[in-house]
């Protein structure tokens, strides 16, 4: 076993009959040393009754290099789980990204009774109807608020509330660094360069395939769903596009046509018109969302009560120290009591074979090659049941917006243009004024 010692930031003394809440560190990279900074800034700065101090971090490589010497109380650092697990811990924090060995750690804390505080979204998209059967089983807390809008203390209200937590239709911006790539090309920038500024404001992973791709924002959205009452989607049963798919042009031709590109994950649960989509939509410059920038997050959440209208969440959604924040908060909640497990709600009708496709709406189509003109491309639309109803060119590329239409008919038109030698991005359009859910779709059959 190999033990080595860190410093966190210096705290002032506190008093005698304050409370020391312990907490473990399951990985102790960029998140974990950013929970454990605020957490020793938070504690020179109360006068409460509650002390949160890390003690102990299970990590990997103990060679990498962290926070400064000198600073303070010290967090032992440890690469065997033995001697971590070992240790007197109030709470467990996991920062190590990724669903295993995270999950088997998780477990093993939770059914020893440690209540656990993650933002771990691929493990909670993946395992989190077992995790959380676990903490139920063993009356400990499962918390999980910044592995969705992490700048946005949300899940718990969802979780609780029976309206909130069963909607008609989500629709959010769920990736901060996808946010603030969209935003640079439509700056006009370069895709290379914007994710390269992204990585060096630390919005971003040098490895950020998972958000370019998309599965970052799909882990969220079915981590919302399982919330929502469709507790056996998985990631893999979603229709995603990455952000690379797009070019320059594309937003042009989005303004031209009414909207601004943003990286959307939307789901419908009306039992009339399911579905879902993880990728580029345009959104009508009118919506709430079009305004947004940057890394922020938002959500808008559709459901049955406020008179129909949506209530939103907005903020900050990347960052070490916007998930930092969120988790001290976590960790906080848990430790004064009272079980947190955010439990899913009741299944709904829907399945995850109903949310393996975008739910009927209008769509954006661009077009490059095939020779083209804009009376060819009307004619083949509507052919294909899907006429335009607004059109755009720049230089070689046409671009339409079309009428409501189906998944399948999209697809038709999109394989038949294809087919020609036609280069076409297709995305859906998020209408401010969208009403196409046709009714609520919970309650088990």
């Amino acid at each position: 076993m190999s033990v080595i010692e860190v410093e966190t930031p210096a705290e002032t003394a506190v008093a005698a009959t304050s409370a020391i809440v312990r907490i473990g560190f399951l990985g102790y990279g960029r998140v974990g040393q950013a929970v454990a900074e605020l957490a020793a800034s938070t504690a020179r700065r109360s006068s409460g009754d509650t002390e949160l101090r890390p003690v102990a971090a299970l990590v990997r490589d103990l060679a990498k290099p962290r926070l400064a010497s000198g600073l303070g109380t010290p967090v032992q650092l440890t690469a065997g789980s033995s001697a971590f697990f070992e240790r007197d811990l109030d709470v467990v924090v996991e920062a190590m990204g990724g669903v295993h060995p995270a999950y088997e750690y998780v477990r093993h804390a939770l059914e020893a009774g440690i209540p656990v505080v993650t933002a771990n979204k691929s493990l909670m998209a993946e395992k989190g109807k077992e995790l959380r059967a676990i903490a139920q089983r063993a009356g400990v807390s499962l918390a999980y608020e910044a592995a969705v809008l992490a700048g946005v203390p949300f899940i718990g209200a969802w979780a609780r509330r029976p309206l909130m937590g069963s909607p008609l239709r989500i629709t959010g911006i769920l990736n901060g660094t996808s946010h603030f790539l969209t935003c640079a090309l439509e700056r006009g920038g370069s895709f290379d360069n914007a994710l390269a500024e992204a990585i060096d404001r630390g919005y971003a992973e040098p490895d950020s395939a998972a958000d370019v791709s998309g599965r970052d924002a799909a882990e969220k959205l079915t981590i919302l769903a399982h919330l929502s009452g469709c507790g056996d989607l998985k990631v893999s049963d979603l229709t995603t596009l990455g952000v690379d798919a797009l070019t320059p042009v594309d937003f042009r031709a989005a303004r031209a046509l009414g909207g601004v590109i943003k990286p959307v994950a939307t789901a419908s649960f009306a039992t009339q018109n399911p579905g879902a989509w993880v990728g580029p939509a345009l959104v009508d410059a009118s919506h709430a969302a079009a305004s947004s920038r940057g890394v922020h997050n938002f959500l808008e959440v559709h459901h049955s009560g406020f008179d129909g209208a949506p209530v939103t969440f907005a903020g900050p959604g990347a960052g070490p120290a916007v998930t930092a924040a969120t988790i001290l908060d976590d960790v906080s909640e848990v430790v004064s009591g009272g079980l947190n497990v955010f439990a899913s709600k009741p299944c709904t009708a829907i399945g995850p074979g109903d949310l393996q496709t975008p739910a009927a709406g209008s769509w954006f189509l661009r077009i490059r090659g095939g020779s083209l003109t804009f009376a060819d491309l009307a004619e083949h639309l509507a052919i294909h049941r899907l006429p335009a109803v607004r059109a755009a060119r720049f230089e070689d590329v046409l671009a339409v917006r079309t009428v409501r239409g189906t998944w399948q008919t999209l697809q038709a038109a999109v394989d038949a243009l294809k087919a020609i030698g036609a280069d076409v991005v297709a995305i859906p359009v998020i209408e401010s004024d969208d009403s196409n859910d046709g009714g609520a779709g919970h309650g088990c059959n």
